[in-house]
Parts: structure tokens; C-alpha cells; sequence
């Protein structure tokens, strides 16, 4: 059973001898491969800029460390779901395998405050604004991750939810930009595109999960 199973897992084998359980690199479509692969490549680069601007500014460099920690996770769990170990297969409503990449919610869990907390710190957000920022986010989360793992109907109504959240964090995250605005704060115009690529890449991902099917 072992010999098979090192075989099906292809040449990742198993992770790093530490584990029984085996890398599901084989069973990728190609494009989702070279899509994990280029996420990967993207967030490692990205933590080199950042860690760079991190050590050549000497003081208040907080926003750097935040983004640096942001992406240097996001490296690592692009790596286990690219390396096929970052994933779980579930059967669909048809009798057909489907995947389940569950780090790609853990990197939500641990990213998204971290970003989150970074816009509002450059917005110098209250503290109950910055912790209902992080609930909200958290529960958004949840919700999509635990739809990944149901079947229809509930994957919707779970997909709901989370969108449900998604659009209250939005609304939070547009009052304590217009409250920097109101503020006369010089980085107002930056933290407005800030905060409308994040909830955008955010809205993307929950959208493509939909138009997917889930």
C-alpha cells in the first residue's frame, strides 16, 4: 500500500518523510499547476522587496513588516498547495472528485488581518474599529472555507454567508478610509486605491469560486 501510494504522489513523495500522508501534485490539471507555481514565485519575490525595504528603513517601517509577514505566509502556503500537500479531494453532488485547497484558507486566516490591520493603521483606525476589521474578516473566512466542504445546497448557503460578510467589511473598510479622508490625512488618496485592491482581489476570489461552482 505504501509503494502505491508513493507512487501516486509522483516525485513529491511524501512531505518531507514526516508524514503518512502523500502529495496530490499528480492529480493537477496543468493550468492549476503553473497557476499555484506563479503564486508562489509572485509572493517569494514580493517577501524579498518587502524584507528589503524592511532593513533599509530604520525607523517606522510598520507597514513593511506587516506586508513582509503578509506575503512571506502567503509564500509558504502557496508552496504546500503547490507541492500538493495543501489540499484535500472531496466528492461532489455528481459522484465526481473535486479539490479543496484548505491553505489557501488558513493563508486567508493569517493574511487577511494582517493587511487589514496595516489599512487601518495607515488610516489610524480606533482599536474596537480595527478588532470588528479582524472579526468580520475572520467569520467571512470561515464561512467560504466551510462551504468548500459542503455539498449543494449548503456550499450556496455558506457562499452567501461569506459573501454576506464580505460586503459588511467593505462597508467598514470604506468608513474608516473616508474617516482618514475627513481627517485631512495627506495618504488618503493611496489608502483609497489600497483599499480598493484588496476588496477587489478578495471579491474576485470568492467570485471565481462561485462562477466555479464551488
Amino acid at each position: 500500500n505504501r509503494a502505491r501510494l508513493v507512487e501516486r504522489s509522483g516525485n513529491m513523495g511524501y512531505m518531507w518523510g514526516i508524514t503518512n500522508t502523500p502529495s496530490l501534485q499528480s492529480d493537477y490539471e496543468p493550468a492549476t499547476k503553473h497557476f499555484l507555481l506563479i503564486g508562489f514565485l509572485a509572493m517569494f519575490c514580493s517577501s524579498i522587496v518587502f524584507a528589503v525595504y524592511c532593513f533599509k528603513k530604520m525607523d517606522k517601517r510598520q507597514q513593511e513588516n506587516m506586508v513582509f509577514l503578509a506575503t512571506a505566509a502567503s509564500t509558504l502556503f502557496y508552496y504546500l498547495m503547490w507541492s500538493g500537500f495543501g489540499v484535500m479531494h472531496k466528492l461532489d453532488s455528481e459522484g465526481g472528485t473535486r479539490e479543496v485547497f484548505w491553505a489557501r484558507y488558513l493563508d486567508r486566516f493569517v493574511t487577511g488581518p494582517l493587511l487589514l490591520y496595516s489599512l487601518a493603521d495607515l488610516c489610524q483606525a480606533e482599536l474596537p474599529e480595527v478588532l470588528m476589521l479582524v472579526s468580520v474578516d475572520f467569520f467571512m473566512t470561515a464561512a467560504a472555507g466551510i462551504g468548500s466542504t459542503e455539498l449543494h445546497p449548503w456550499k450556496w448557503i455558506w457562499w452567501t454567508i461569506g459573501m454576506a460578510f464580505f460586503v459588511v467589511l467593505a462597508i467598514q473598510v470604506f468608513g474608516i478610509v473616508n474617516q482618514a479622508k475627513q481627517a485631512g490625512n495627506p495618504l488618503s488618496y493611496n489608502i483609497n486605491i489600497l483599499a480598493l485592491l484588496l476588496l477587489l482581489s478578495w471579491l474576485f476570489y470568492d467570485t471565481g469560486w462561485g462562477l466555479g461552482g464551488g
